[in-house]
């Protein structure tokens, strides 16, 4: 990981509700999230939603525009 980002795991505004991702119709519940910042700025660098699968499986990662309510 580069020198100057702070990553945080914030709960998900969305945490627990099921959603469906766009690109690949795959469907599970909002597990949680990464979040990761510049140090010195602030700014936003990156945000991965993780989804896990209905039915049991291995947790996914998702860019949070590719989920959308199930």
């Amino acid at each position: 990981m580069p020198m100057g980002v702070r990553v945080g795991s914030p709960q998900h505004p969305d945490q627990g509700r099921a959603v469906r991702h766009r690109r690949d119709g795959r469907t599970g519940t909002i597990a949680g999230q990464l979040v990761e910042h510049d140090s010195e700025t602030g700014k936003l660098l990156r945000r991965r939603v993780f989804v896990r699968p209905h039915g049991g499986g291995i947790e996914w990662e998702a860019d949070p525009d590719d989920l959308q309510p199930a």
